[in-house]
């Protein structure tokens, strides 16, 4: 009778371990990501089928000029060159055009960047106001746990402009002390003036 009850636990404890690993697996599926195609693995093209059509172009969604998000990218690398932080500016869609890590950085602080940035876009407000009240508002803990894209540590900044959010900045790892939203501000004030 043990014997049965032990290859039963080892045999759940099994499917448990399978379905975690499976969820863990799973794509994050963040803003423009358009996946692996092909699975991964490039298919060859049917002779007869000719060269395949062009593929309609992407909607370009508002986002900052690539030279203003450089501009606040070197702006905090200056202002914040202390701190082994990544940085992330994402569009009005919550996806990245400009991420940068520093040497002697994580680079998981990339990630965690684009994450702060896109749920500043998201809400339309820093993530630090956000990180207030989440104790408080059920709704927004239980919006924040239903999507692995959502990221509420300080540091994510909207990017506004005549009322429209555009973008954000997202900074990860200025530490130690919790700098990261003061980074992302270093960034968002050096291109202000040029907003429009």
């Amino acid at each position: 009778m043990k014997k049965y009850a032990t290859a039963s636990v080892l045999s759940g404890l099994a499917i448990g371990l399978f379905a975690m690993s499976s969820a863990m697996a799973a794509p994050s599926a963040l803003p423009g990501d358009r996946g692996r195609p092909g699975d991964g693995v490039p298919t060859a093209p049917s002779p007869s089928a000719g060269p395949p059509a062009p593929r309609p172009p992407d909607p370009a969604a508002r986002a900052l000029a690539i030279d203003l998000a450089l501009k606040a990218a070197q702006a905090i690398a200056a202002g914040c060159k202390q701190y082994p932080f990544g940085l992330a500016i994402v569009n009005a869609e919550g996806v990245a055009t400009l991420i940068y890590v520093p040497d002697g950085a994580a680079a998981w602080h990339g990630y965690s960047a684009v994450r702060k940035a896109y749920t500043a876009v998201t809400f339309k407000e820093p993530t630090s106001a956000l990180v207030a009240r989440v104790g408080q508002d059920a709704a927004l803990a239980g919006k924040v746990r239903a999507d692995p894209n959502l990221q509420l540590q300080k540091g994510g900044v909207p990017i506004i402009v005549g009322g429209e959010t555009i973008g954000a900045i997202g900074v990860s790892g200025a530490e130690p002390g919790g700098h990261d939203e003061e980074c992302a501000l270093i960034g968002l004030n050096s291109i202000k003036d040029q907003l429009q």
